[in-house]
């Protein structure tokens, strides 16, 4: 077990440079942190620098939202539960971001988003996705290149070939004006 700023890595082996801090865990590798966890296949970092990348099938839950929540961050209001799940996903612990790699999907309230590169700042709460964006938000749709997601407010901001779908709106409907109908009518000489 490895401890970072409040978060502990559990694996079965770890191989490790006790001088320099790097280290590699081979195998499954699951983080406990105070608001959730992340799995993964395997790891590698640097305990002294506090950074860390998670590679295969990476799956992060935060029962608090937003992902981040690390210890120093303090508490914000979040918009619920997340889930990230991607590729790879880097932490760097001492500029408190995460920057996921490669089928980068989010899950959050309603909102679902994918993106190739997905960079998460636990100081700002901004998700900064790249690549291919695709965000489902209730029955709405969007589609870009660049998007920035504030994971508390909710809020967005897409740019780069924006394509948005909004749901088809019930038909309106207007007043149909009756005939007007005149019975016997005179016949005028």
């Amino acid at each position: 077990m490895l401890l970072f700023a409040g978060m502990q890595l559990h694996t079965k082996m770890v191989d490790a440079t006790l001088k320099t801090g790097d280290f590699s865990a081979p195998g499954h590798v699951t983080i406990a942190r105070p608001t959730g966890d992340i799995n993964a296949d395997r790891a590698s970092g640097n305990y002294d620098k506090q950074v860390l990348t998670l590679y295969g099938h990476v799956v992060a839950n935060d029962n608090g939202g937003g992902l981040g929540k690390l210890a120093s961050a303090g508490s914000t209001t979040s918009r619920g539960p997340a889930t990230l799940t991607a590729d790879q996903l880097f932490i760097d612990l001492q500029r408190k971001t995460y920057t996921a790699t490669g089928n980068v999907h989010y899950v959050q309230a309603d909102s679902v988003m994918d993106s190739d590169i997905a960079t998460l700042s636990d100081v700002t709460h901004i998700l900064d996705l790249r690549g291919n964006v695709r965000i489902k938000q209730g029955n709405r749709n969007m589609r870009a290149g660049h998007v920035i997601y504030n994971t508390v407010t909710g809020l967005v901001h897409a740019e780069d070939n924006v394509t948005i779908v909004l749901p088809a709106a019930a038909a309106p409907h207007l007043a149909t004006p009756k005939p007007i109908v005149i019975k016997n009518p005179p016949i005028g000489h």
